[in-house]
């Protein structure tokens, strides 16, 4: 970098320029506190040369406050600047971590209750304050022991969905034990720098899946390795290759995916797991082989929940009583051994190896390139220790993950647009669009891999919105780049829903299908509807499990003919069947039993007539679950107390009752109880995608514009407005 450093005062913040890439390039912000800089001060220049050698013009700006607004304002600056405008910036060192409160609707799943919860577990730590500079919001405080965290509340006048203009990036050091926090950014740095003179392009992927993820569909990791081929449809060659591991493959498979993930040829690698901030939840207590083997799993069962209600102050022979019972009396004395010092190590070192634990990186060096982790709290880089970061600031060659800050959606599309990275996108653009509250890189937002195909400069194509170029790609060679000119099209506002719903219909790929019936959720029309319609029968199974979710936030009678198709299939796959069972409680009975009728005699069942019972009674008893009762309870049962009708509000966050729209409008509008309203409208707003959602906008605009009514409820109520009425991704 030249070291004749421009210097200049922007908002309190110091901004150093480099001065190797044109001036005709884009911009990348480098913001480091003051004592990571002058810790890492070589590490960083080189870093930043190493970036404007890959023809990004780099931006180091040193935080002097600590104050998330100041280094917004700095980004934004940059952004809009004439010349050398950032694509994207990282975050390195201690740099303030927003704590994001009344948000949660622009999460995948988090849905935790943010009054009985304290802030620092109820609050969502996201970068989204960062680079998506239209979110509006409101500054609450500091944190008073964790200094670091910034309390912030999304204002209601806010847009209520993400577009991140800018990517962004996270090297935040991790606590080992061992290293300094400053020696272990410079290491990563190093590597970092390494990495961008390396000739390495994308032959070598790794996918797997833990217990108990998506219902443990073989169907659907079936269908992922067709689409990870249609990413890559170079992979088809000798000489690359596709690896996939499944948690049965062994009782412990933790050591087989860490050797996979050592290997120094992988470039990238998806798992799917369950996950918490320091562990990646692999195995559950493997399937037993022979009577004995089963005995032996279940005493140790038995032992560990006897030692878990122990822990909590209970009663032993109490517990011990219970666990019996629930067992079908098995013998007390398999208890035997619970709390013996022996029988505890032995447990203990049998349980921890089925998962991998943050500590397991002193002896695990993985050398991925990229890695996807598909799981809750992987990401949780507000604490001292999280799983990402163990993969970045290891000795090996891993440089970018992408992980989860707080619980992730298992129906969430975690690769979208990864095909890209072959043509040489840099990572950045992997966490800008598809964006999650929760969602993160970590490490160096513009690595990027050689290209294996060279059909466009795909990061300067992913710049601006060049319509011309994007159209041609539509018909393109290679799916990953026909799925993002779909949504660089749609963005722009120039294909309309009936091109996009002929695209689901004609295109030959898969990713491309369900890039376009995702679209379409934007469009609140018939061609929405026709793709949710069509998208059951569909080969690929996300596809036709993102369509039955989609049914179940739409809600249309029309579409319980596609529902009742999926129930009465003879093969339909297990996380299709779980997410058939939520919807249908959502439709009534009268709807489903109908359409039953009249698709059942199509069938070829070997009993039909013992299935179609089966069948029809399990369509009436989701259609009549207790979601029914509990939640026309909330209009219509006047000695509920508050905790009890708030906990019922809550539900319908993920039980969107569409036919009680209504009742549900009559009742928020005539209910006195301030906090009863605002809950009541906060949870109506996830009703974006439903058929009546109409209803719920116009009777929530009225509300926001009624003075006799308290401020808070009126600032609810045009949250939830806007939430609906701005229907983007």
């Amino acid at each position: 970098m030249n070291t004749n450093i421009i210097k200049t005062i922007i908002s309190g913040i110091l901004l150093l320029s480099g001065s190797l890439a044109s001036a005709t390039s884009s911009g990348f912000a480098i913001v480091v506190d003051e004592a990571t800089y002058q810790e890492a001060k070589t590490e960083i220049t080189e870093y930043a040369a190493s970036v404007e050698k890959d023809g990004l013009k780099t931006f180091i700006v040193l935080d002097k406050w600590g104050v998330p607004d100041s280094i917004k304002a700095t980004l934004k600056q940059l952004y809009k600047a004439k010349n050398n405008p950032i694509e994207g910036a990282v975050f390195i060192g201690d740099i303030p971590i927003p704590m994001l409160r009344d948000a949660q609707h622009l999460t995948s799943a988090f849905k935790m209750n943010q009054i009985t919860f304290p802030r620092t577990e109820s609050s969502v730590p996201s970068d989204r304050f960062y680079d998506d500079f239209d979110l509006q919001f409101k500054y609450l405080d500091r944190d008073s022991v964790n200094t670091l965290y910034h309390y912030y509340s999304l204002l209601p006048q806010s847009p209520q969905y993400l577009a991140p203009e800018i990517y962004s990036g996270r090297i935040k050091a991790v606590d080992n034990g061992v290293d300094s926090k400053y020696e272990l950014i410079r290491r990563y740095l190093r590597k970092a720098v390494a990495a961008k003179a390396i000739n390495n392009k994308v032959d070598q992927y790794l996918f797997f899946s833990g217990h108990g993820y998506v219902s443990e569909s073989m169907m659907a990791r079936i269908d992922e390795k067709g689409a990870i081929l249609q990413n890559f449809p170079w992979m088809q060659q000798q000489a690359q290759g596709i690896e996939y591991i499944d948690h049965k493959r062994d009782k412990a498979v933790k050591g087989r995916l860490m050797s996979e993930l050592q290997r120094r040829d992988l470039d990238i690698a998806v798992l799917h797991h369950h996950g918490d901030s320091e562990i990646q939840y692999l195995n559950n207590l493997p399937d037993p082989q022979s009577i004995p083997e089963s005995i032996e799993l279940v005493k140790m069962y038995m032992r560990e929940v006897l030692r878990s209600h122990v822990a909590k102050g209970q009663n032993p022979d109490s517990v011990k009583l219970k666990v019996s019972r629930n067992l079908s009396h098995a013998p007390t004395e398999w208890f035997a051994g619970a709390m013996d010092s022996a029988v505890i190590a032995k447990d203990s070192i049998f349980n921890r190896g089925l998962d991998l634990f943050f500590d397991d990186f002193a002896k695990f060096t993985p050398n991925v390139k990229l890695l996807l982790l598909d799981a809750c709290f992987n990401g949780s880089f507000h604490k001292d220790r999280y799983i990402a970061g163990g993969y970045i600031f290891d000795e090996g060659a891993t440089l970018v993950v992408l992980a989860n800050s707080v619980n992730v959606l298992q129906d969430k599309w975690t690769d979208r647009y990864v095909g890209l990275m072959g043509m040489g996108m840099r990572a950045g653009y992997l966490e800008q669009y598809n964006a999650y509250l929760e969602g993160h890189l970590f490490g160096d937002p513009t690595f990027h891999f050689t290209p294996t195909v060279n059909k466009i400069d795909v990061n300067q194509a992913m710049q601006g919105a060049n319509s011309k170029l994007w159209k041609k790609q539509l018909s393109g060679e290679y799916p990953a780049l026909r799925a993002m000119a779909a949504r660089k099209l749609v963005d722009a506002g120039v294909l309309k829903s009936s091109e996009l719903l002929d695209l689901f219909k004609s295109d030959r790929s898969e990713i491309v299908r369900l890039e376009t019936m995702i679209l379409l959720s934007q469009f609140d029309n018939s061609d929405f509807v026709k793709s949710i319609d069509l998208a059951v029968n569909d080969s690929y199974e996300m596809i036709q499990r993102f369509a039955v979710n989609f049914i179940a936030k739409r809600g249309d009678k029309e579409l319980a003919a596609a529902l009742v198709r999926l129930a009465v299939r003879n093969n339909t796959a297990e996380r299709i069947e779980f997410a058939v069972k939520q919807a249908a409680a959502l439709y009534s009975e009268a709807d489903l039993i109908e359409e039953f009728n009249r698709q059942f005699d199509k069938t070829a069942f070997v009993d039909g007539e013992n299935v179609g019972v089966a069948i029809s009674s399990a369509l009436k008893k989701y259609a009549n679950s207790w979601r029914i009762e509990e939640i026309s309870s909330i209009y219509s049962n006047d000695t509920l107390t508050t905790k009890q009708l708030l906990n019922r509000i809550r539900s319908l966050r993920t039980s969107p009752m569409h036919n009680m729209v209504p009742q549900l409008l009559d009742y928020l509008q005539r209910c006195d109880k301030a906090d009863v309203q605002v809950a009541l409208l906060e949870a109506l707003g996830w009703f974006r995608h439903s058929y009546r959602h109409s209803e719920i906008s116009a009777v929530a605009l009225k509300m926001s514009n009624n003075v006799q009514l308290p401020q808070t409820v009126r600032d609810e109520a045009l949250k939830t407005y806007n939430r609906i009425e701005n229907n983007r991704l």
